[in-house]
């Protein structure tokens, strides 16, 4: 028989007592009231303007303002003028600068230079004279434009050269005769016909082409011509021409270029006028030193008189230039004296068109 718990047995078991309250927090006391505030001294009086305080103020305020716009005036005109001074210094160039020029040392001003055209299927030269190949060691283009244009200083044109396009390559015969000239030997527009006609419809615009001269000209400035006239015999000479001009200095420039069927004959020749040669223009010529010329790719034979004019330059000065089937005579001469910037600037130029 299973027992069961009779409401008498639950009615003696003791109930739990209740869990007791937190105890509260004893209440802050708030803070007394501040006491008001008492203004113990009145406002200042306003005191009213008078019309003479009232003037002053606005002066005042006026003198201040044009002191302001005067001194943002003076502080705009300096930094203008500045800048202005800035520019006229900077903007030219400065040997055009009064004061600060140097002093110049007789060098020209010439236009740009530039190689003319060669013909087609022809290379320039490459400067390894007789042991190159036949076709390396000539030079192709037209002769004319391979001389140094005239500077400014003796009336030339800065303008660049336009060259006549090459119509025809030099033949390949020549003439013995030292008179020969481009048209009855090998000329850089073939026959004279050709020539005529590419000079009429191709007109250069800028410094004008050199003329052609005959080969035997240069024996006229020879004091002693019938050894120059046996070597221009013995190798023909197939081309020349010639520019002369003369500077504001007095300084009087002569160019003259020959040209030869191969870099033997040439060479030939050279030889003959440096060791030889006794120039009119240059009596008592003597060899100079031209060392530290930049001159690479030509041979170069330097000579000067023992005259000298006022400041001690030679009177006159001669160079001779041999590259490959070309020879230059460069010859410059002023009474009062040739100064060597000059003459080292034209020998140096030309050398750079021929090499």
């Amino acid at each position: 028989m299973t027992d069961h718990a009779t409401p008498q047995d639950n009615a003696g078991t003791p109930a739990e007592a209740p869990a007791p309250a937190p105890a509260e927090a004893p209440a802050t006391p708030a803070a007394p009231p501040l006491p008001p505030t008492v203004d113990l001294l009145p406002p200042p009086p306003v005191i009213p303007e008078t019309p003479e305080e009232r003037e002053a103020r606005l002066a005042r305020r006026t003198r201040r303002r044009k002191a302001a716009v005067r001194w943002a005036t003076a502080t705009l005109v300096f930094a203008l003028t500045g800048t202005g001074a800035a520019l006229a210094v900077t903007a030219p160039e400065r040997t055009d600068i009064p004061g600060l020029a140097t002093k110049s040392d007789g060098r020209y001003t010439f236009p740009a230079l530039a190689l003319p055209p060669l013909p087609s299927g022809k290379s320039a030269p490459d400067g390894k004279g007789a042991t190159a190949a036949k076709d390396k060691n000539r030079h192709y283009a037209d002769l004319r434009y391979l001389l140094l244009p005239t500077p400014r200083e003796a009336g030339g044109s800065l303008a660049p050269v336009v060259f006549p396009i090459p119509t025809a390559t030099p033949s390949g015969t020549a003439s013995a005769s030292p008179s020969a000239t481009p048209s009855a030997s090998a000329s850089p527009s073939g026959t004279p016909s050709a020539s005529a006609s590419s000079s009429a419809s191709a007109k250069p615009t800028g410094p004008a082409a050199a003329e052609w001269v005959t080969c035997d000209a240069v024996l006229a400035e020879q004091q002693n011509p019938a050894k120059l006239r046996e070597l221009l015999l013995q190798n023909a000479c197939r081309a020349a021409t010639v520019r002369e001009w003369t500077a504001s200095d007095g300084t009087r420039t002569q160019i003259r270029l020959l040209r030869f069927g191969s870099s033997a004959e040439a060479w030939d020749v050279f030889s003959g006028l440096r060791s030889d040669s006794q120039p009119k223009d240059v009596p008592g010529a003597k060899i100079a030193s031209h060392d530290g010329w930049d001159t690479a790719g030509v041979d170069l034979t330097v000579k000067e008189t023992s005259t000298q004019g006022d400041k001690g330059d030679p009177t006159a000065r001669l160079a001779y230039i041999g590259a490959s089937d070309v020879l230059a005579v460069v010859t410059m001469t002023n009474p009062k004296g040739v100064p060597l910037a000059p003459f080292r600037q034209v020998v140096t130029l030309q050398s750079d068109l021929l090499g």
